[in-house]
C-alpha cells in the first residue's frame, strides 16, 4: 500500500461489491415478482374463461364448478406467491439502500482523505515557496 494512500480502499471495494450484489438481487426479485403477477393474471383469465354455459347438463355444470374451484385455489396460491414476491422486492430494496449508504459513507471518507492530502501538499508547497522567498531576501540583504 502506498505510504500516504487511502487505507480503507479495500473496504471501499468491498462496499461497492456489496452494493452491486444488492442491485442484482433487486433485479432478480423484481423479475420473480413480475413472473408471480403474470401467474395471477393467467389464473384470473382462466377463471373468467370457465363460465357455466346456458343449457349445460348437471354433469357439465358440476364439472365446470369443480374446475372453477380448482382454478380459484390456484389463483389464491398465486396471489399469495405474488404478495410474498412483493415483500421480497421490498426487502431487497432495503438491503440495496443499506449497501448504498455504507458505500457512500466510505466514499465520503476517501474524499475527505484526498482533500486533506491536497491541502497538506499545498501547505507544504506554500511553506517551501515562503522559505525560498525568505532565504532569497535574506541573501540579498547580506550581499548589500
Amino acid at each position: 500500500m502506498a505510504k500516504n494512500g487511502f487505507r480503507l480502499g479495500a473496504v471501499l471495494r468491498a462496499r461497492k461489491a456489496q452494493e452491486d450484489a444488492a442491485k442484482a438481487a433487486v433485479v432478480r426479485a423484481r423479475g420473480e415478482a413480475a413472473s408471480a403477477h403474470g401467474t395471477v393474471h393467467t389464473r384470473e383469465r382462466d377463471l373468467d374463461g370457465r363460465r357455466v354455459t346456458d343449457g349445460a347438463t348437471s354433469a357439465a355444470f358440476a364439472a365446470t364448478l369443480m374446475a372453477r374451484q380448482a382454478i380459484a385455489g390456484a389463483l389464491s396460491a398465486a396471489i399469495g406467491a405474488a404478495s410474498l414476491a412483493d415483500e421480497t422486492v421490498q426487502e431487497r430494496l432495503d438491503d440495496l439502500t443499506d449497501a448504498a449508504v455504507q458505500h457512500r459513507t466510505i466514499e465520503k471518507l476517501q474524499e475527505r482523505h484526498d482533500l486533506t492530502r491536497k491541502q497538506t501538499a499545498a501547505a507544504i508547497e506554500a511553506k517551501a515557496v515562503d522559505d525560498l522567498t525568505t532565504a532569497a531576501a535574506f541573501n540579498r540583504r547580506g550581499e548589500s
